[in-house]
């Protein structure tokens, strides 16, 4: 139930805020669910005076306010101090928090419940002359039940200045109480922190370290929120000389490294006998560095992937079905369909029994060839790889041959040569299966060009899937291919669909040629993308191999033994010059169409998000059709510019085009297994909604207006 519950938070996702009722309009800011005010250890303070206030907050039941890194989902609190000259106050100090683990563990968030006191540290001037302080705070922080509710609050406090301090009976035991809340600085611990692929591993040593049988488990709260996925439990193990290690998941917003040091808590469940055990904490400074783990470890460290119930899995195979039956309306695959519907006009009258033969072999193709990208994935990622769906079009000696056998393909059905006997008689001999091993091969590439193609539905059945083991994976994969397939294969076996089919006549060489400039116009869209890959040099040998293969093919039709040679000849160069593009270096040339488009980085949209701006990402790639038909139909349109521009958008473009192992992860952590992904962060700071794959006018504009705030 938790993917079913899972997709359906993606899909909530695509609705656009302003269907939904904010928690401010429900309650307003300003609405004080949390009593809150400040207090002090002084009654009455003196010229040079130090001593502790306080922020106490007394929080109703089933309610909670953030520690300061609030976790997953909540939001630190902001303190603006209004103070005379001569008075200073310091950080406030936080007690030790609770974890609140939200969505059957798929959310951890660190806060408190019911009562907290944050003392922070204020000093006097010698030279104070005033006769009272009068200090006030502009407050800030979100409480949150099932809702959560942001609180702005204005707090005051006036302290009388005399000639000696006097201590507030009540409020100094409140404020000592926090301050004995508050976490130590480990004294006889030392701590590296080591950021290794997506993990982060954290080694504690020293003689503050005590046996396992003393205390159980150990986790680390970081003070920053970009480190660790807060509700993954980190694997704990324990070296040789007593080390303790803490394996964690990285967040995808930590960006390129680590830092010089992290600071946090190591919290730990301590047994005081009787079966009664505590929780305590002790601060840590942990140094970036190597740590002593070792390697294979750190490879029996991977967290489990979840288990899917039996309800998950239908929900996975259902939503991966429809994203496959998707697919057949995305402009990739139209070239490639093409040429089954009218293999299927060429036979569907003299030989029905034929037509469902190729229809069972085209499934075939299709669902193998989705099963065997699956598998290849899942190989990958298991070797550390961070890859994603339609990532075969991120190597472009790949994009290379693709468009290579592309234009081939338009050669064949122009009749400039042919091969096998039939339209689609790219298998050679058809002996066994007549036109069999066409049609298995059309189902192939249709899954080559429209892999990619990462339609509605289908990307976040991928993306949730690949979170699970390999069978499941490869059970996602077969689904999307019987999705893709299932047409067809419908077709085939109705005879009274097929009776709808035109008769078979001169007009088949006619539509047989038209369909060789589809083909064209997909190799030309793949040379397209390969500049962007390579540069011009990748073009050059894609265009020396598309010369050879043309002399070729010309010189075999030749038909003397000389001439074949020549053309087998010509073939090879074909093969040479084409797998030559995989020793070109990446031009990482930008796709940005719009001037004013920022390249995505982590640090690009923390610093957006800081300045107060709603943020639009949009993650692309040139192989990407959908996202090219969104781009032109859509986000190029001089309306939604204009709205971005309104809004004060900081519109940012995260480049897929080859491979790049932060956009890929940011496309995980959004739930999704490739592109297009479209993900707009509002003013007002929280999660990114995630817009649909297939974007139309008003689905961006509404979702501008709502982020906009």
């Amino acid at each position: 139930m938790r993917i079913l519950a899972s997709l359906v938070f993606l899909i909530a996702l695509a609705i656009p805020a302003s269907a939904q009722d904010a928690p401010e309009q429900q309650f307003g800011f300003g609405s004080e669910i949390v009593d809150a005010r400040l207090i002090a250890e002084r009654e009455t303070t003196a010229p040079g005076d130090s001593f502790y206030l306080g922020l106490r907050k007394i929080i109703p039941q089933n309610w909670h306010t953030y520690w300061r890194n609030p976790g997953d989902f909540g939001l630190p609190m902001e303190l603006n101090w209004t103070l005379p000259e001569g008075v200073s106050i310091g950080e406030p100090i936080w007690p030790m928090p609770i974890e609140l683990e939200l969505a059957e563990g798929e959310i951890m968030d660190y806060g408190y419940k019911d009562e907290v006191v944050l003392p922070m540290p204020i000093q006097i001037a010698e030279d104070f002359a005033g006769t009272r302080i009068d200090l006030t705070v502009d407050a800030y922080w979100q409480v949150c039940e099932v809702i959560c509710v942001p609180e702005e609050r204005t707090l005051t406090l006036s302290i009388p200045v005399g000639a000696t301090p006097v201590d507030h009976e009540e409020d100094i035991w409140h404020i000592a109480a926090g301050l004995e809340a508050e976490p130590q600085p480990a004294e006889n611990l030392e701590a590296v922190i080591d950021l290794v692929g997506d993990r982060v591993v954290l080694e504690v040593s020293g003689a503050g370290l005590e046996g396992d049988a003393a205390w159980r488990n150990p986790k680390f709260l970081p003070f920053e929120n970009n480190l660790i996925e807060h509700a993954i439990d980190p694997v704990v193990s324990r070296g040789e000389a007593g080390e303790l290690f803490l394996v964690m998941q990285a967040s995808f917003e930590l960006g390129d490294g680590l830092g010089a040091e992290r600071s946090g808590l190591l919290v730990v469940e301590r047994d005081q006998g009787g079966d009664y055990w505590t929780r305590e904490a002790v601060e840590i400074r942990a140094v970036a560095g190597e740590t002593s783990l070792p390697a294979n470890a750190l490879a029996a460290a991977a967290p489990p992937a979840p288990v899917v119930t039996a309800s998950g899995l239908v929900s996975l195979l259902v939503f991966a079905l429809l994203g496959g039956l998707i697919l057949n309306l995305m402009p990739c695959v139209f070239p490639i369909l093409s040429i089954k519907v009218l293999k299927f006009v060429e036979t569907a009258y003299h030989d029905p029994m034929r037509v469902r033969r190729h229809g069972l072999y085209f499934l075939a193709g299709v669902v193998l060839s989705f099963m065997a990208l699956a598998a290849l994935l899942v190989g990958l990622r298991e070797f550390g790889l961070p890859v994603g769906w339609g990532f075969q079009l991120q190597v472009p000696v790949v994009v290379a041959a693709l468009a290579l056998l592309l234009f081939g393909i338009g050669l064949n059905l122009l009749g400039v040569f042919e091969i096998g006997g039939s339209i689609q008689g790219l298998g050679s001999d058809l002996a066994e299966a007549p036109g069999g091993k066409g049609a298995f091969f059309t189902g192939v590439l249709a899954v080559v060009v429209a892999a990619p193609c990462v339609g509605p539905l289908a990307a976040g059945a991928l993306g949730l899937a690949l979170t699970q083991p390999a069978i499941i994976v490869l059970a996602v994969a077969a689904a999307m291919g019987v999705g893709l397939a299932l047409p067809f294969v419908i077709f085939t076996f109705a005879p009274s669909l097929l009776k709808l089919l035109p008769r078979p006549g001169v007009w088949m060489d006619t539509f047989k040629q038209f369909l060789a400039f589809p083909m064209f116009a997909a190799a030309l869209w793949l040379v397209w993308v390969l500049s962007l890959q390579t540069g011009a040099g990748g073009v050059l040998f894609l265009g020396m191999a598309i010369l050879a293969f043309t002399f070729g093919i010309w010189a075999l039709k030749r038909g003397a033994m000389a001439w074949r040679v020549i053309g087998g000849a010509s073939l090879v160069m074909m093969l040479v010059s084409t797998l030559w593009v995989a020793r070109l270096p990446e031009a990482g040339a930008a796709m940005a169409s719009n001037s004013d488009r920022i390249v995505w980085s982590e640090a690009a949209v923390a610093d957006a998000r800081a300045q107060g701006q709603p943020v639009f990402i949009d993650v692309t790639a040139a192989w990407c059709v959908t996202c090219q038909v969104n781009k032109m139909r859509v986000l190029n349109d001089q309306v939604v510019i204009d709205a971005f521009a309104a809004a004060d958008f900081a519109v940012m473009e995260a480049d897929w085009t080859n491979s790049d192992d932060a956009i890929t992860q940011l496309i995980y952590e959004n739930g999704q297994a490739g592109v297009p992904l479209y993900l707009v962060y509002p003013s007002e700071g929280g999660p990114a909604q995630v817009l649909p794959a297939v974007l139309t006018r008003s689905i961006v504009l509404n979702a501008i207006e709502a982020a906009a705030g």
